[in-house]
């Protein structure tokens, strides 16, 4: 046993030194091209996969091909946690790349100790009023004690998805998707009864599908309701507020009422695409990956609100609705790593991914949110929504957009809240007990957490 350990360890050392030698190959190899070429190379680290790395490669490509002074090097690291760690070790080994897409959380770490850039000084220099042209929550997404320190990249919003087929199937309109929550209640129940009493329906199909301890779809459902997370100076948590409560409950009344159902990962989404779920709410990059599989006609809309002061006649005026949704995604930083030329080539390479054209390609072939509002305006994006009317869902909501606390506790916090809400749909004990025990919980992070 012993002798076959040594042999398993030997053989795991072997394999890694390979990948270390043969990524040191492919950079050397890489860094000879750019040479030649008499270009600079800039290192750019993403975690852009699947069809979302295929566009990634497709403008990276494009843009070394654009001009002659810069060559990027782009280095898929798989995953986000692993690309944050590899950020991390790199920087401790004074090997960072020369851009990176990052999170908020991080890149206030990185302010303190000095190793990113701070992309006023660069703005300062261009003669068009780049800050300006931002959509507003991304700016104050990625301003940190008013400076400019990151670069919004791949930003996403939750939307609703309907299966329209459905909705025409139990005498729903297929172009009116609730917009509220008290509208998704009762389509969810029109739904899920229609296909348990009526012959020869398929009574497996239900109204509302989530994944389990679904943190985001909380977080925004909280806002519509009126609330509010943290507290601004990030010290003491909301989650004990009656918005919190009322989010809770709300999900935990549809499950309750078999109106909605819980899965893990992506179930809910899968249940989706097999015509067995009506309503999902997901990411507008969801799009991307459910589109070519789906086989039926779909609807996205904005996420639905509430209504908090409802009027007398009972009609919904748009303006009588709480809306709210929070941005996911990251962003992108320019490292400090003291050679002018790359930190002159990694903002050049920003500079042409955000502008104004290429943003609105990245955006319609992504979902992901356009960085710049002259994106949202041009032609290209126009012509794209005209083409397919679902790509308007996350433009509409950026008016109601906010993102998630910046603490560096955050992702602490966050795997604190999956854990309550978990147990609150398991258990289904009062939303008020989860709610008054996750506020404390988290609030004992807060009060000790470095901000």
């Amino acid at each position: 046993m012993r002798n076959f350990l040594i042999a398993t360890f030997l053989c795991w050392l072997i394999i890694v030194f390979a990948i270390i030698d043969d990524d040191k190959k492919s950079a050397g190899a890489a860094m000879i091209d750019a040479s030649s070429e008499g270009r600079t190379q800039v290192v750019f680290w993403h975690a852009m996969g699947g069809p979302l790395g295929i566009v990634m490669d497709d403008l990276v490509t494009r843009y070394n091909k654009s001009q002659s002074n810069y060559f990027i090097k782009s280095v898929n690291m798989g995953s986000y946690d692993t690309l944050a760690k590899k950020v991390l070790a790199s920087l401790v080994a004074k090997e960072a790349p020369d851009i990176s897409q990052n999170y908020e959380t991080l890149t206030k770490k990185f302010i303190r100790h000095n190793k990113i850039v701070c992309l006023d000084d660069l703005i300062a220099s261009e003669t068009e009023d780049i800050k300006g042209d931002i959509i507003p929550v991304l700016l104050d997404n990625n301003t940190f004690d008013g400076k400019l320190y990151s670069f919004p990249f791949n930003k996403s919003v939750p939307v609703l998805y309907y299966n329209k087929d459905i909705f025409t199937r139990v005498g729903l309109d297929p172009e009116q998707p609730p917009r509220t929550l008290e509208e998704m209640v009762k389509y969810c129940r029109i739904i899920t009864e229609y296909h348990r009493t009526t012959p020869g329906a398929d009574n497996s199909v239900y109204g509302y599908g989530c994944s389990k301890a679904n943190v985001w779809s909380f977080l925004n459902r909280i806002l519509q309701y009126g609330g509010k997370i943290v507290s601004d100076d990030g010290r003491k948590s909301h989650f004990a507020d009656q918005p919190a409560i009322n989010a809770l409950a709300y999900l935990q009344n549809m499950l309750k009422e078999g109106i909605a159902r819980e899965g893990q990962g992506f179930d809910h989404q899968n249940d989706f695409i097999a015509g067995k779920c009506a309503i999902i709410e997901s990411s507008i990059v969801s799009k991307v990956f459910m589109e070519n599989s789906i086989e039926f006609n779909f609807g996205v809309a904005p996420l639905p609100g509430y209504i908090i002061k409802p009027n007398p006649e009972m009609t919904i005026n748009e303006s009588e609705i709480n809306r709210g949704v929070i941005l996911s995604g990251s962003n992108i930083n320019i490292f400090n790593n003291g050679d002018p030329k790359k930190i002159a080539g990694a903002w050049d390479f920003i500079k042409w991914f955000t502008s104004t054209e290429i943003g609105a390609e990245w955006s319609i072939r992504t979902t992901y949110l356009p960085v710049r509002k002259s994106s949202l305006a041009s032609d290209y994006m126009q012509k794209a929504l005209e083409k397919d009317p679902n790509m308007a869902a996350p433009y509409v909501q950026l008016d109601y957009c906010y993102f998630e606390p910046r603490l560096s506790v955050w992702f602490e916090v966050r795997d604190l809240m999956a854990d309550h809400l978990e147990r609150a749909t398991l258990e289904m004990e009062p939303a008020e007990n989860y709610c008054q025990q996750m506020g404390k919980d988290v609030d004992a992070i807060l009060r000790h957490a470095t901000h």
